[in-house]
């Protein structure tokens, strides 16, 4: 393939995915430096019995659905996230509900994220279905990014000794790191 394609190649992705570039490296710094964002969360409803954490997704579904219609709360979510007896009703990367077991009741509470809460539940898949999608284009775009940046600068002969050290340096961390 020609020069120019890759030229185009790399700036195409490069253009289409820096949003995502940067937000995925701010938000993951952040949260490594302590900053991991917050959620107020206020009680929203209970309903009488348990939670039905043995039927299967769709009738779980159904009936958390079922609830909020009862209860009048207009409230939508694509999937439904269990551990440790609680239930989240994602995406969690914005306003979303959960519910937890309390005796002999469900409470459901409503969540709201901050900036940083939100950009981390993205950040950790937790965001929209077609989110997610995005994010494995992301991740695809970003090796493609980095092969035909890496070819480019291999076909400058005057490049070609900087590029194969920071690469090897770069391994070397890496490999260092799973010691």
């Amino acid at each position: 393939m020609k020069r120019a394609f890759w030229i185009q190649l790399h700036l195409l992705l490069a253009a289409f995915f820096l949003p995502l570039m940067l937000m995925m490296p701010l938000s993951g710094t952040l949260y490594l430096l302590g900053f991991k964002g917050e959620q107020n969360v206020v009680e929203a409803f209970r309903v009488p019995g348990p939670y039905p954490a043995e039927a299967s997704a769709d009738e779980q579904e159904a009936w958390v659905r079922a609830r909020f219609a009862e209860q009048k709360v207009d409230f939508d979510f694509e999937y439904i996230r269990a551990g440790k007896g609680e239930w989240v009703f994602r995406p969690s990367s914005r306003v979303h509900f959960a519910a937890k077991q309390v005796e002999n009741e469900v409470v459901f509470s409503r969540l709201e994220p901050d900036l940083q809460k939100r950009l981390m539940e993205i950040h950790m898949g937790h965001g929209p279905q077609l989110m997610k999608q995005l994010t494995i284009g992301f991740g695809l775009a970003l090796i493609l990014t980095a092969l035909s940046g890496v070819y480019l600068a291999w076909g400058i002969a005057s490049y070609r000794a900087r590029a194969g050290i920071a690469f090897g340096v770069g391994a070397l961390l890496i490999g260092l790191c799973l010691i």
